[in-house]
């Protein structure tokens, strides 16, 4: 027979803090709101991202379009995206492209576009809450299903359970040792370099992703270029470095990697818009780009060479991921109190482009299990109980289906044999 406090549990409803409003984050808040669930979505950001240096694109394919069809999303987020149907293979010397088209077409965004389209859809949710202009800086253990969440601006909030969706440097995470235990920061000989391009050049088409490499086999860099799908378009270069490029272009140097206790002192210039430590003006860093561009890409250079994209350059540090340490890892507390999801739990490369697609479809499996163990439990309404049994099934099975993919994206990212 239940005890008294049980039966008090039960008939209490959990209150939701989801810190991080990026595409995960949200999307759970949306998930939570259709099965009945308050929540309250905490962003750092104070307005939505715009494109900038920071931003970049990437493509939904299957399983990210499933997850926002879940969560009623996918019709505007077709509306918002650009449909990706090709791989074009452009030849760097002469310009010649291959069109590989793709099994199942993808949906393109810019990371800003997509957090548009699902935080428009948030807004709507009568028990979503989203506050923006301070992060999560540290969660503390009150009392059974009381978390008391301190943010950056030095105020605290209240909830029953929380939420890690604030990416690969979590304070969700680390505020538990028996989840940031759990996990090890991993470095890869890789690096990028990412450039705006604020036109589309003529020849290039808006439905694929475009693959460039070097004409001489012992320049260790592709660029990958895709263009953008806002109104004014443009195009977003990554140039994916490996360390053995540095031999022949020492002034590519990425800065310094980072320990996770460093990150938030720079801001985003944190990770992603560093100039390298053998540059010291933004001038130099353009004009050493252009020249390598025109000697080892001269159709690619010709295509792009009258904008000033070199000017935007900036060197990102080494491709970093997030490691399981053991078998038997969890993405919640024993206590089921406190889950992750997106980057806080499976930080990965960029290689195989599923970093977005994986957090989605953690958020959609997250709400899958409160939705399964309250049809379990005969619950109209979630309970306190069912909330923390729900973090507690997620964490211990997603980390088997996680692992192969930061795996096999990590081996691509380890530089040509």
């Amino acid at each position: 027979m239940a005890t008294n406090q049980q039966q008090q549990q039960q008939q209490q409803h959990p209150l939701v803090l989801i810190a991080g409003g990026g595409p995960a984050g949200l999307l759970l808040s949306i998930l939570l709101d259709k099965i009945g669930v308050d929540s309250v979505v905490i962003e750092r950001a104070s307005e939505p991202d715009e494109w900038s240096s920071k931003s970049y694109t990437l493509v939904l394919g299957q399983n990210g379009k499933a997850s926002l069809a879940e969560a009623g999303c996918l019709e505007a987020a077709t509306e918002a995206g650009i449909e990706r149907r090709f791989v074009y293979f452009y030849d760097a010397s002469s310009g010649d492209v291959k069109a590989m088209p793709k099994q199942v077409s993808g949906l393109g965004f810019t990371r800003p576009l997509l957090v548009q389209v699902l935080e428009n859809v948030a807004l709507e949710c009568p028990r979503v809450t989203v506050k923006r202009g301070a992060g999560v800086s540290h969660v503390t253990i009150k009392d059974k299903f009381s978390l008391e969440v301190a943010l950056e601006d030095g105020s605290v909030v209240s909830a029953s359970h929380v939420i890690g969706a604030d990416g690969k440097w979590s304070n969700v995470r680390e505020s538990f040792p028996e989840l940031s235990t759990q996990f090890s920061m991993q470095t890869c000989p890789c690096f990028g370099v990412h450039m705006n391009l604020s036109t589309v050049p003529v020849s290039f088409k808006s439905d694929g992703t475009y693959v460039i490499k070097p004409s001489s086999p012992d320049c260790k860099f592709y660029i990958i270029a895709s263009p953008r799908p806002e109104t004014d378009q443009g195009l977003s270069i990554s140039m994916v470095c490996y360390d053995q490029i540095l031999e022949k272009y020492p002034w590519l140097a990425p800065p310094a990697d980072m320990k996770i206790g460093d990150y938030g002192k720079g801001g985003w210039e944190d990770e992603y818009s560093a100039l390298p430590g053998t540059v010291t003006a933004e001038e130099s860093l353009s004009d050493n780009l252009m020249k390598l561009f025109e000697d080892e890409l001269p159709a690619f250079y010709n295509a792009i060479k009258d904008d000033d994209i070199f000017q935007t350059a900036r060197i990102n540090r080494r491709v970093t991921w997030l490691k399981m340490n053991a078998e038997g890892t969890s993405y919640s507390t024993q206590d089921g109190m406190v889950a992750l999801i997106g980057d806080a739990a499976h930080a990965m490369t960029a290689a195989m482009g599923e970093g977005c697609n994986t957090a989605m479809g953690s958020a959609v499996k997250l709400a899958d299990r409160v939705k399964a163990i309250m049809e379990q439990n005969g619950e109209e309404e979630c309970s306190l109980n069912t909330m923390s049994d729900a973090f507690i099934q997620y964490g211990c099975s997603r980390p088997t289906e996680v692992k192969p993919v930061q795996e096999g994206s990590a081996a691509r990212n380890m530089g040509p044999k």
